[in-house]
């Protein structure tokens, strides 16, 4: 069983639903269900699952009503019961969750992180969760040292890097064109403060007045999208930004766009880095957290180190709210200060990028190459079912 939310359509939520799809085939000697711990289930979702999933279980709510919190893990643990469950997998959540522990057997339990533990609020209650849950999956070795050093984990913790999923798999390796005319450069991020996109229109503005002519095409919904349009048109690139909303055909945008630019304040892995690649986008990425794992520097793209302080992150047309306090400086492997990617930095990398017609076409091949070169999302589902066996045999 996976505890995972499914209300927004983003990557967690994707990979979830071709892990399950591909396991079903994969490992037919598990069934996959769902312990829903909200309500919701967003529609992107609602047809792939229907036959992937053996079981569904609301975790809150029983014939619509909201179960009471005392009477939550009865309720779970009755129907973790009669699905006949052997492990609960629970994605990228550590708070709240004393009740799934309790109704599963805190022995059955895995934490799978994905970018989650770096979250700020409930910091006991999420200590309390890593004391107990005995073993743990990391989505990058960024995400597991954020697990012993943040939290202390002392459990079982396996890094099982994310792998390209299979619908994002183009049927051979893509080396895009130098572009004839306009740049156009691909973000690809739900539209929160922590995603950095307000830099990236900053390092647009920058470009346009070093004489590069791009655009910017932004794929992704979420709370900020009014503060960007007002960011772009306050910098005058309003013109040359087009915020699409949700995307359901990622390829399609993949390939529409000649880069992906991605600086956020703090990454578990980056999986749109990778699948930026593998369609033969060269990326642009902050150097933090599990980045630097995703982007491989001068083959996928180049990762540019976060220089500024926080406090500069609003004056650029940032907001403060859901950010972390401190983040993943793999150079030093340490906990930082959350830094923020300087605008200009990023200008000069895709200036670098497209310096030359061989020097952009050589990476975008190379990005290609490289990603469907990698372990596939096959072997990731074994390694991640690896861990499940030892756990059942463990016990």
């Amino acid at each position: 069983m996976h505890l995972v939310s499914l209300e927004q359509a983003a990557g967690v939520e994707s990979h979830f639903t071709e892990f399950v799809i591909h396991a079903r085939t994969a490992r037919p000697d598990w069934s996959q269900g769902w312990l829903n711990p909200s309500r919701e289930l967003h529609p992107y979702f609602a047809d792939p699952l229907r036959e992937a999933l053996a079981q569904r279980i609301d975790a809150k709510y029983w014939h619509g009503m909201k179960v009471p919190t005392p009477l939550r893990s009865a309720r779970c643990r009755s129907a973790l019961r009669r699905a006949r469950t052997d492990s609960l997998v629970i994605w990228n959540r550590s708070a709240k969750l004393g009740y799934a522990l309790d109704a599963m057997g805190e022995e059955r339990c895995i934490h799978w992180e994905h970018g989650a533990a770096w979250d700020k609020g409930r910091e006991t209650d999420r200590r309390n969760y890593f004391r107990r849950v005995p073993r743990a999956i990391a989505n990058s070795r960024a995400s597991a040292r954020v697990l012993e050093l943040l939290w202390d984990y002392r459990g079982a913790l396996r890094v099982c890097r994310n792998a390209l999923r299979p619908s994002l798999v183009p049927g051979s390796p893509v080396r895009k064109r130098y572009p004839a005319g306009r740049i156009r450069i691909g973000v690809a991020a739900r539209l929160y403060p922590v995603k950095g996109v307000a830099l990236v229109l900053h390092a647009v503005r920058l470009l346009g007045r070093q004489g590069i002519d791009v655009e910017l095409r932004i794929a992704g919904s979420g709370p900020e999208r009014e503060r960007l349009e007002d960011l772009a048109a306050r910098l005058g690139i309003a013109s040359c930004v087009s915020l699409l909303g949700s995307v359901r055909d990622m390829q399609s945008f993949y390939r529409d766009v000649d880069c992906l630019v991605h600086p956020p304040l703090t990454e578990a892995f980056g999986l749109v880095a990778i699948e930026a690649a593998a369609l033969g986008c060269p990326v642009i990425a902050a150097a933090v957290d599990g980045l630097p794992e995703s982007v491989a520097e001068g083959i996928t793209g180049y990762t540019v180190a976060p220089t500024l302080p926080l406090a500069e992150y609003v004056g650029l047309g940032g907001a403060l709210y859901g950010l972390p306090a401190v983040v993943y400086d793999p150079a030093r492997d340490a906990l930082v200060a959350t830094p923020v990617v300087d605008p200009a930095a990023l200008a000069s990398a895709v200036a670098r990028l497209f310096s030359s017609a061989a020097t952009f076409e050589a990476l975008s091949a190379r990005a290609s190459e490289h990603v469907l070169g990698a372990p596939s999302f096959a072997r990731h589902v074994e390694d991640v079912m690896a861990v499940v066996d030892e756990s059942v045999a463990g016990r």
